[in-house]
């Protein structure tokens, strides 16, 4: 009896032994798995994160448009006096549109801008979602940001945190640029 004893426990180990085995060899397969799936992820951010040309470094800091403003800020800029000037871009998207009213209305900016004593001029965007409680079916403007509705293109002369004059519409709004110059003469 000694004997089957003996053989029982020698196949019991080896059976162990080769579970270990089977269990060690599973667990290094995993590991250079979860290794080469580790390593193609890096790679690939290395790729899309690596600049495409290493001679062109751009260490420039990123600017800021500050002349683009919403309405809520109308009345509040640093300045005592200066211009604003609300419109709606998506108006000019259509190819049928013979005046760019846009590059236009910038023409006559960046002309009166350039000119050393001018008052600053800033822009609002009546389409970014920030401006939509100012939108409404008749114009009405007030120096109380909560009644103000536009319906239309508006150029706002502000001094000292009030809308002193306004222009509503493209051809009056033209005028009033084209005078601007003129008047700083």
């Amino acid at each position: 009896m000694k004997k089957a004893k003996l053989k029982t426990t020698i196949k019991n180990n080896n059976v162990t032994k080769e579970t270990n085995s089977y269990s060690l060899k599973e667990l290094i397969k995993i590991i250079i798995i979860m290794l080469g799936i580790l390593g193609v992820f890096y790679l690939i951010t290395v790729l899309i994160a690596k600049p495409v040309d290493k001679n062109n470094s751009d260490n420039s800091v990123a600017e800021i448009d500050h002349t683009k403003i919403t309405l809520n800020n109308l009345l509040n800029r640093n300045s005592d006096e200066y211009y604003v000037l609300a419109m709606k871009k998506s108006l000019y998207n259509s190819v049928n549109i013979q005046i760019k009213y846009p590059e236009l209305y910038n023409n006559y900016i960046k002309e009166y801008t350039s000119l050393e004593n001018s008052l600053p001029f800033y822009t609002v965007d009546l389409d970014d979602a920030l401006n939509k409680n100012y939108i409404g079916d008749e114009l009405n403007i007030s120096n109380n940001l909560n009644e103000i509705k536009l319906n239309d293109e508006v150029l706002f002369k502000v001094k000292n945190g009030e809308i002193k004059d306004y222009f509503v519409g493209n051809s009056k709004i033209i005028e009033a640029l084209s005078n601007l110059k003129e008047s700083i003469k």
